[in-house]
């Protein structure tokens, strides 16, 4: 697996990356689940993400040189959740972490989890 490189928490950078999908995910709360074929098509844009969760959620998981930059990773991605208004499920174990989105109360793929994974990908 790639290790993957972070932007340090609290980050002049890390604040920047985040602002403009952050202020559209606040406002986006109401969704509707994703037909087979509009999920596909977000998913190439998102080629390190898999569907999880039979279908309801989104995941990846990014691997690390150490532990360390493990922990620092899910320290980010938690101010990330915040700043969006938004909890992903992290799961740290080693040197790697597998980041989960999915909508609350929903079965299946939203739009909003789509654009979260999109955040995520962009900023971490």
């Amino acid at each position: 697996m790639p290790e993957t490189t972070i932007t340090e928490p609290g980050s002049p950078l890390a604040a920047e990356r985040i602002q403009g999908l952050t202020d559209r995910l606040k406002a986006e709360r109401i969704q509707e689940r994703l037909k087979a074929e509009r999920i596909q098509g977000r998913l190439a844009e998102l080629p390190s993400w898999r569907i999880a969760r039979r279908e309801s959620a989104l995941a990846r998981t990014y691997g690390f040189p150490t532990y360390r930059a493990a922990a620092a990773f899910v320290a980010l991605a938690v101010e990330l959740g915040e700043a969006a208004g938004y909890v992903p499920e992290l799961d740290l174990r080693d040197r790697e972490v597998t980041l989960r989105v999915a909508t609350d109360g929903e079965e299946g793929l939203t739009e909003l989890d789509f654009d979260v994974a999109e955040l995520f990908e962009r900023s971490l």
